[in-house]
């Protein structure tokens, strides 16, 4: 099942809920050695292994180190308390209770992602934020 047959409908979150999220946020990158400047985007360690070497498990590391960062999810999930999906025709709040049930913890990332996109896209009109993770979006049905 993918993301697209829930009709997920977000609230989006007051300002301070949101500006509580993009610090955990920005806290979590910045101790993962991600800067943002107006130069772009310094990776630090990220990037190079021991021996110089580019190394993508240091970008999947980041990655879960941010996902996981108990800040952020516990902002996260403020937020999505305030969206829901229908469910053979049933409203149902996407609250932790939501992914306690292991079917729908595929769902997980692809919503939380949706969540923090339609929170933060005010703060920067006219910027693609599905662009920017290709793919990810999208909840793949098991084969």
């Amino acid at each position: 099942m993918s993301l697209e047959n829930l009709d997920l409908k977000i609230t989006q979150g007051t300002l301070q809920e949101v500006f509580n999220l993009q610090k955990a946020l920005s806290d979590a990158l910045r101790d993962k050695g991600v800067k943002f400047s107006l130069k772009g985007v310094t990776l630090g360690k990220v990037l190079k292994s021991e021996a110089g070497e580019t190394d993508v498990g240091g970008i999947i590391d980041m990655a879960l180190s941010v996902v996981t960062d108990e800040k952020v999810r516990s902002n996260l999930l403020v937020l999505c308390k305030k969206a829901t999906v229908q469910v053979a025709g049933n409203t149902i709040k996407v609250d932790f209770d939501f992914f306690e049930k292991v079917e729908n913890r595929q769902y997980y990332y692809p919503i939380m992602t949706e969540i923090l996109m339609e929170n933060f896209a005010p703060f920067f009109p006219g910027l693609n934020f599905k662009s920017l993770i290709p793919g990810f979006l999208e909840s793949k049905d098991p084969e």
